[in-house]
């Protein structure tokens, strides 16, 4: 995706989030993403839960870094709508942080 298409998503979201009401249901594959968009949703969700599960894994950041990042990356592709990300325990004091993690 280029950037012109990251910024729109991003003004898409912004504007959303200036109500009435913003609901954003949770997809946890890219399956569930597009029937979400199919349903009419504006903007999406991830489920951090939802996903590690799906993949075989508990909730609590017993998924690998780079599995959620991947099936993430899923939920986006699957759909037009903007998405925003649950990634558990994806805060990092430095970026490098959080490559090293995908490791």
């Amino acid at each position: 995706m280029d950037t012109s298409a990251h910024r729109r998503l991003a003004e898409a979201l912004r504007t959303l989030h200036q109500g009435p009401i913003l609901l954003l249901p949770n997809a946890w594959d890219a399956m569930s993403a597009a029937v979400l968009e199919q349903a009419g949703f504006l903007a999406l969700a991830t489920t951090s839960a939802g996903v590690a599960w799906s993949l075989g894994y508990g909730d609590g950041e017993k998924i690998p870094w780079h599995e959620l990042v991947i099936a993430t990356e899923r939920v986006v592709r699957a759909v037009r709508v903007p998405v925003t990300a649950d990634i558990e325990g994806g805060f990092s004091s430095t970026p490098s942080d959080l490559i090293h993690r995908t490791e």
